[in-house]
């Protein structure tokens, strides 16, 4: 009630519409809508018109209630207002049509239900009179809120609603006094006295809080730069957290990816070391079967040849080895005998050498194992001293103590006397000892080296033998115990030497196989050389056995083969026989195989055969079929372009007659306004949507046109040829246009201009040059940009074209199975779903939600700021569910967008294409992303965001939404506007920055997106068009156009031509100057007999042609002679087929070819009929054609067209890729023929909604007349008058008119200014002359002249409304009636009629 308080007058308000909404139901005895939705449910008039109903149910009363009949709303609230008439309620209590229609005085409505309500019970119509509810509604504060805003904005005074049951003189029923307790009367003085309490509150809150924020502003202004200091000082922290943070998990992942990265090769490493560690013993066994195997053949090989010889080698070696045995021992017995002394002294030498030359080799061997052997002995010796350190230790341990003691006095007594005794010697006799020293030693020396040398010169040869008897001694104990050491060690010197021979065969193999590597090739040739020989050899006496047996195994093998062929055939033919359905299916299916195999080498391959070019030539022709469905769509086209252009006209005529009824209604204009409208459009209205179809023919009357009408009509075909094709015109004139600040009127004219120049792009060549329009307009606009941002602002004229464009069914279905699916499942499915982001609102909900839950005020404050509101916990885990509900629908429109981008239509793809190119040509610096993020975005803006925001207007849902979806539906868009224009959410969204994340992440996906959107092929390979297309084809294109569309666009180029062709030799200029005034020309061509003509469009200048023409115009040719060719002979390539002889057979084919391709009365078309320049086929000889054939490939080899190194299969592909766009363009023919057929059927149903729309108002006009004109209702007449005579008169004859009749004299007509003259009657006998004007059929007038009571012979005349009508619509002041011998003023005569015969008051 608080709340309430605030809005007092707005409450009482609802309180009294919540009196009124009791009141009608009791009336109506069923629910209206809410009492906050009062206000509107009674604009429409229907509730107030049930009144009446309800009220007198015996009347039969029309009330309209469809939505779209909103103009006959004013019909029911009209009902209202006679029905108020009826009871009499005052003046002082009605309101105006305006004041419910336009929602210009809404309490005034209400304030008449309310006086309406008494008057009934004053008269005893009704037996309840109204109830008084203020203190006894609550409503909420968005709802009190809302209604305060809305009086405030309607400026408008409240009624007094509470002395209303006096002014009716109805006092209501006085009820007991009650007891005023204390409470009460406090009550009632606070009620009393309440808006000063609340305007005392009020300012003491504003004074405090004027109080408070200026405290609060002073300690700010003190502490401004301390708060700049603390800001920017959290604000650098902030920085430095996020960088720290960002470069902690950088550093993180690196670390991690090296660390996996380290462990996934060490893991690779050592699951390949494990593996063949694994397998080191398979592998070792298989190298030493492979080296055992090559070991054991080459010692079988040996073998062999040795057995061969064996007694003839074993008889030479034994001679040998008994000559040789012979003579050495010969020579041994003489050499001996010879020296037998020397002998010993040799023998001991020679052991001597023998024995240092074994020691040499132990040595050397010795030396090889150096290392293992020091290796063992380091480990013996350790293990010794070890032993004998521990040994000791132990001994020295037990008595430490005191050898320590003992030991450290010993050595340091004797050292200090032993070093002080020697020095103090030493340094008295260390000169002489000296010098003594080395002279004894000197002589000493030199007498023993004396004595040795003369003794060892003695005996020299005695000490030379016992020096090698002493060394052989030593050297045999040596040898003993080194024997004796070795023979104790014999198991770890046989391992040793295991090792080491290992080692050594391992190295030798390794050697050996390193040769047998490097001379692989030289081995592996022997060896085959060696197989092929041996191999040879057993063939030779194989062939030679069976030479000797040939007839007999011959005869086995011919009996044995037949008994085999008959068996198999015979097993075939029963199994072949009892599955033979399986045997057709299966046949049939590899026919099917084969035949798509070879469309596939024909569609897919690079070079198909010359019978997969044949077996599919025919698709290359046109069927009746085709010629059929050409004849249809060109039909179906014709008659779209004429529905539109009659649809846009009942539009422009409703929209005009809309508006003029609303300002009949509100009395700023007359109901002859509105006929004079009526009329303006041929007489009757009925007439606008009878669609008649255009004839195929020549839609000019060309006896009515002249010599130079008719290059006129040419000029135009040229200049509308040239605007088609040539984008640059146009493109330059919507620049001007925008420049200029053309109204919205005429860009909308302009518009139409356009889309009718192009045929409403219903063809594939005027989609495809509307395409390049948009796309040469917006390379024009962009270039005339200086920065991107003038870009961004500018408001362009192509974005109407492509929007008319894209209103196509072809859009509205991709739109709909786009967002239906989205719309429908999330939104519409949902009624409890709300997406609200802002927490304020949300805490305003859940509290209400809390007061309708538990019946009870909330105790929680309503009005806090958003940042305490957030803080709520059932607010906070609302927020949280909203945003999650919104990120959820977010990304299911992408997922949406991502499956279905390759059903975007082609003509949006190809504008963002463009619109991206044209950016990153004008502004090469700009980075191409930010580039794409714009035409991303532009695409959102322009295609997706209204589909999405009103679904129900673009044909996505079918259903009207509520405001709470409408409301969710922006909450989405307002998301994916943020993904689409590639930023995160920023201060003035603050409540949205938590989905940053989310939009980051997408804002990637819908870059990928948008990068996809524009990787389409250009628009000559999507429609098969280039721009020499119209100079080759037969069918020239036509246009459909109307006569005064053709100078409007005459009109619009010729006025900003100097903008448009800056050129003076430009061709355009050269079309316009031939073409001369559009004025003049539309004098000129008066003579079309139809006013929508079809043109027959031709390019100006024909010398500019296709510079490959005449190489296109012979590979055509070519092509249609090799088709057929190919048809009657066959080979494995063209040039083989070409090169071929003409047999009989060949000539017979062929003329049977031509009788059946050529049939009087078939409307198929062989192929390439439809191309200029075509050699006669159907005079030519098969020879001929194969030399016409010939001639025509040598010259395109000459030209370098075609190349024999392939045998011409560059024909064959193109003949292959003729049939695939043949095959292409029958399937695009389809859909070209589905969506005109889709747009009649849409425009036919818009036709028939408007001639709905248009029946009702010309019925409307209708009842207007008739209520408006008098139906012969009495009034006082003066007796005795002229008027009082005349109508008793015709009372008397009984030809009174169903409508009245009046009687004038002509003088008296004069003085009103309505009779101008009468030729036949002068001034004098005006006063005796008389006109009478009568009417007794609705809106047809009767006047006749008389004088007396006598006629005047060809003074009467007929006028119908309409001709006044239309006669004041074309400024006529005046009309001539009785065969023009008077004449009327038109106007005052309306004026006199109007007074007369209409209810004008």
């Amino acid at each position: 009630m608080d709340k309430q308080r605030q809005f007092l007058q707005a409450y009482e308000y609802l309180c009294h519409i919540g009196e009124a909404k009791e009141w009608i139901e009791d009336i109506l005895q069923r629910q209206i809508p809410p009492i906050v939705q009062l206000e509107e449910a009674l604009r429409d008039g229907v509730t107030l018109a049930e009144i009446v109903d309800s009220l007198y149910p015996e009347r039969r009363i029309r009330i309209f209630r469809h939505p779209k009949l909103q103009f006959r709303h004013s019909d029911n609230i009209a009902t209202f207002f006679r029905f108020l008439a009826e009871v009499e309620l005052p003046d002082l209590f009605r309101f105006e049509l305006i004041d419910l229609y336009e929602k210009k005085n809404i309490p005034k409505v209400i304030y008449c239900i309310h006086a309406l309500s008494w008057l009934l019970f004053r008269k005893g119509i009704v037996d309840f009179r109204i109830g008084n509810l203020v203190g006894k509604l609550e409503f909420e504060h968005h709802e009190l809120e809302e209604m305060q805003k809305g009086l405030d904005k309607a400026g408008v005074s409240m009624p007094s609603f509470g002395t209303m049951g006096k002014d009716f003189g109805v006092e209501p029923t006085p009820e007991p006094e009650p007891v005023e307790s204390e409470e009460d009367r406090i009550d009632r003085e606070l009620g009393e006295n309440e808006l000063a309490i609340l305007d005392l509150q009020a300012q003491i809150r504003g004074a405090l809080l004027r109080i408070q924020l200026g405290d609060t502003m002073q300690r700010l202004w003190d502490s401004e730069e301390m708060l700049i200091e603390l800001q920017s000082r959290i604000r650098g922290d902030f920085s430095r957290q996020i960088i720290e943070y960002r470069m902690n998990m950088r550093r993180f992942a690196v670390n991690l990816q090296s660390g996996i990265r380290g462990f996934l090769v060490r893991q690779r490493q050592s699951n390949q070391e494990s593996f063949w560690k694994s397998r080191e013993g398979d592998v070792l066994k298989l190298q030493s079967l492979i080296r055992a195997k090559k070991a054991r053949d080459e010692v079988r090989m040996t073998r062999t040849q040795l057995s061969e010889q064996a007694p003839a080698v074993k008889h030479f070696q034994s001679a040998i080895k008994g000559f040789l045995t012979r003579k050495n021992l010969t020579a041994q017995e003489k050499q001996t005998q010879s020296a037998s002394g020397p002998v010993k002294i040799l023998q001991a030498v020679i052991r001597g050498m023998l024995l240092r030359n074994k020691i040499a080799d132990d040595h050397d061997f010795l030396y090889h194992e150096e290392s293992s052997i020091s290796a063992v002995q380091a480990l013996a010796r350790a293990m010794l001293i070890r032993n004998q350190v521990s040994q000791t230790r132990e001994t020295l341990q037990q008595s430490t103590p005191i050898w320590k003691a003992l030991q450290a006095v010993a050595r340091g007594a004797m050292a200090r006397k032993g070093v002080h005794s020697t020095k103090q010697e030493l340094k008295k006799k260390t000169t002489s000892f000296t010098k003594l020293q080395a002279f004894a030693r000197g002589a000493a020396v030199r007498s023993s080296v004396a004595s040795t040398l003369s003794a060892l010169q003695t005996e020299e040869s005695s000490v030379l033998g016992l020096q090698s008897l002493i060394r052989g001694m030593l050297l045999r104990r040596q040898v003993s115990r080194d024997l004796e050491a070795l023979t104790a060690q014999q198991n770890s010197i046989m391992i040793l030497q295991a090792l080491a021979r290992a080692s050594l065969l391992r190295q030798q193999t390794g050697s050996l196989l390193y040769e047998l590597s490097t001379n692989t090739d030289e081995i592996v040739q022997l060896q085959g050389l060696s197989r092929a020989m041996l191999l040879r050899n057993n063939v030779g006496r194989l062939l030679a056995e069976l030479e000797d047996e040939e007839e007999v195994i011959t005869a086995a093998q011919a009996a044995m083969k037949a008994f085999l062929v008959r068996a198999k055939f015979a097993e075939k033919k029963r199994y072949f026989q009892e599955n033979m359905q399986k045997v057709v299916k299966l046949q049939s299916f590899v026919r099917g195989k084969l035949q798509g195999e070879a469309y596939k080498s024909l569609t897919t391959g690079k070079n198909p055969p010359v019978n997969t070019v044949k077996n599919f030539v025919h698709l290359l022709n046109d069927s009746d079929f085709d010629f059929n469905e050409e004849i249809e769509f060109e039909r179906l086209r014709k008659t779209v372009v004429q529905q539109v252009r009659q649809n846009e006209m009942v539009e422009q005529y409703i929209s005009q007659l809309d508006i003029k009824i609303a300002l009949l209604v509100q009395n700023k204009i007359t109901l002859d306004q509105v006929v004079k409208h009526q009329r303006n459009f041929g007489g009757h209205s009925g007439n606008l949507l009878i669609n008649t179809s255009m004839a195929s023919g020549n839609h000019f009357d060309l006896k009515a046109l002249n010599k130079n009408s008719r290059k006129k009509l040419e000029s135009y075909q040229q200049l509308f040829f040239t605007l088609q094709t040539q984008p640059q015109y146009l493109a330059r004139l919507f620049r001007r246009i925008r420049e200029k600040g053309t109204p919205d009127k005429d860009m909308k004219r302009i518009e139409l201009l356009t889309m009718g120049l192009f045929g409403y792009a219903q063809k594939r060549r005027e989609e495809y040059y509307l395409l390049k329009l948009m796309a040469r307009s917006v390379k024009e606009e962009i270039d005339y940009s200086g920065t991107i941002q003038d870009y961004l602002r500018g408001n362009f004229f192509w974005t109407r074209l492509l929007a008319n464009y894209t209103r196509s069914p072809r859009d509205r279905k991709y739109l709909r199975e786009l967002l239906g699916p989205l719309i429908t499942h999330n939104i519409i499915e949902d009624p409890a779903l709300d997406l609200e982001s802002d927490p304020a609102q949300i805490y305003r909900s859940a509290i209400n939600n809390e007061e309708l839950r538990t019946g009870r005020p909330s105790q929680r404050p309503v009005d806090i700021p958003r940042e305490i509101a957030i803080k709520d916990p059932e607010t906070r885990d609302m927020f949280i569910d909203h945003l999650r509900d919104l990120r959820e629908i977010s990304d299911q429109f992408l997922l949406s967008l991502e499956s279905l981008l390759h059903r975007l239509p082609y003509g949006i793809r190809f504008m963002c294409q463009q619109i991206f190119e044209a950016l990153c040509d004008h502004f090469p610096r700009e980075p191409q992303k930010f580039l794409l993020q714009i035409a991303g975005n532009w695409l959102w803006r322009f295609y997706l965001q209204p589909a999405l925001t009103s679904p129900e207007t673009m044909g996505v849902v079918e259903r009207q939404l509520t405001p709470l979806q409408k409301r969710n539906l922006g909450e989405v868009a307002k998301v994916l506007s943020q993904i689409a224009s590639g930023k995160l959410f920023g201060g003035e969204n603050i409540y949205l920055q938590p989905l940053n994340s989310y939009v980051g992440n997408a804002i990637e996906r819908i870059a990928l997106i948008f990068t996809n959107i524009i990787s389409v092929p250009d628009a000559e390979s999507t429609f098969d068009i280039d721009e020499f297309n119209d100079l080759y084809a037969r069918t020239k294109p036509t246009l459909y156009i109307k006569m005064t569309d053709i100078f409007s666009i005459h009109n619009m180029i010729s006025d900003d031509l100097p903008q448009i062709c800056p050129n003076r030799d430009d061709m355009l200029r050269e079309i316009i100057q031939e073409l001369g005034s559009a004025k003049n020309n539309e004098a000129e061509m008066s003579g079309v007999t139809s006013t929508e003509i079809q043109m027959t469009l031709h390019p100006k200048l024909h010398d500019i042609e296709d510079p490959e023409a005449e190489v296109k115009s012979l590979f055509m040719d070519t092509k249609r002679c090799v088709l057929y060719i190919i048809r009657v002979q066959s080979g494995p390539n063209l040039m083989e087929i070409l090169i071929r002889p003409v047999t009989r057979e060949d000539d017979q084919k062929w003329h049977a070819l031509l009788r059946e391709e050529f049939t009087e009365g078939s409307r198929t078309r062989g192929a390439y009929s439809d191309a200029n320049n075509m050699v006669d086929i159907k005079t030519m000889s098969y020879k001929e054609l194969k030399r016409t054939a010939l001639e025509n490939i040598m010259r395109l080899e000459q030209l370098g067209r075609i190349s024999r190194h392939n045998f011409y299969q560059d024909i064959l592909n193109a003949i292959a890729s003729d049939i695939r766009t043949k095959s292409r363009r029958r399937v695009q023919r389809q859909r070209e023929l589905e969506g005109v057929r889709l747009t009649l059927s849409n425009l036919n149903e818009k036709a028939e909604w408007l001639e709905s729309q248009r029946k009702s108002y010309d019925d409307y006009i209708e009842q207007a007349m008739m209520t408006l004109q008098k139906k012969g209702k009495k009034r006082f007449l003066m007796p005795f008058t002229k008027q009082y005579n005349h109508e008793r008169e015709l009372e008397r004859s009984g030809r009174k008119p169903k409508f009245g009749s009046f009687k004038y004299s002509v003088r008296a007509l004069s003085d009103k200014g309505v009779l101008v003259s009468w030729r036949d009657i002068g001034d004098r006998e005006w006063d005796k002359t008389n006109l009478t004007i009568s009417c007794d059929e609705v809106g047809v007038f009767f006047i006749e002249g008389s004088k007396g009571s006598i006629q005047i012979p060809g003074a009467s005349a007929q006028v119908p409304m309409d001709s006044l009508l239309a006669a004041q619509f074309a400024n006529h002041q005046y009309m001539d009636l009785f065969e023009g011998s008077m004449r009327l003023n038109v106007n005052l005569f309306l004026h006199l009629l109007y007074k007369k015969f209409y209810r004008t008051e």
